[in-house]
């Protein structure tokens, strides 16, 4: 247990890491604020800017891995403690950034009436359309998800390397332009946005949660086979 929060410490060390997504989006929200108060639309827009978080999320879930993992081979860690600690600090951050989202969701419509803004930025319909925990859990649900991903995709390059990077991408490439083709041929691509329509936000972000977990055993498998150099 004390090496698991070894490696919860180790992450939270980084900390313009860990704080750097906040900045990639309060920044643009100020931007917008200050683009609105000039523009002053009486019928308002919609900005896609909270986007930026996730991908960040992304490129966090990578960077993480490829900075400190052979790093933390030097205390004496093993790998199970470095997986466990890993995923928990996604865990943790997932958590603060959905209930830092889900606050700011909340409020936005005051913070934009005192600069008399008419604009969305955090509060989205669609995904803040059910319940409070349901919007919490699609924020949650998606950041661990993501971060999750971007593990996996850095323990393929601990394992395989470049060589692992150039045969993945064009993999995922090619699967990505067959099955939009098939879409395209036999004419599904309305039937997936019905489906995705008939679910709420909340449950698909269930679905995005099941990936992660899949992503994380992935992940694990990877780590056991991984060299810490």
């Amino acid at each position: 247990m004390n090496r698991i929060a070894t490696v919860i410490k180790m992450h939270a060390k980084d900390k313009v890491m860990w704080h750097m997504s906040w900045f990639l989006i309060l920044f643009p929200f100020l931007i917008n604020v200050v683009i609105g108060s000039m523009l002053k639309l009486e019928e308002g827009y919609y900005s896609g800017g909270i986007s930026s978080i996730f991908i960040f999320l992304l490129i966090l879930g990578i960077l993480t891995v490829t900075q400190n993992f052979p790093f933390a081979f030097g205390f004496g860690i093993r790998r199970t403690d470095y997986f466990i600690g890993t995923i928990l600090m996604f865990a943790l951050s997932g958590i603060v950034i959905a209930t830092i989202l889900l606050l700011l969701s909340l409020s936005e419509s005051y913070i934009t009436g005192q600069f008399h803004v008419n604009f969305h930025y955090f509060h989205l319909p669609y995904i803040n359309d059910g319940s409070l925990f349901e919007q919490w859990w699609f924020y949650f649900s998606t950041a661990i998800n993501l971060t999750t991903t971007g593990f996996a995709i850095a323990m393929i390059h601990r394992r395989y390397g470049r060589m692992g990077m150039f045969i993945f991408f064009p993999i995922i490439l090619v699967f990505s332009l067959i099955f939009s083709y098939l879409c395209t041929y036999f004419g599904w691509w309305n039937t997936i946005w019905i489906w995705l329509s008939s679910h709420s936000a909340a449950q698909l972000a269930t679905g995005l949660f099941s990936l992660a977990v899949i992503y994380s055993l992935f992940a694990f498998l990877m780590i056991r086979k991984t060299t810490a150099s």
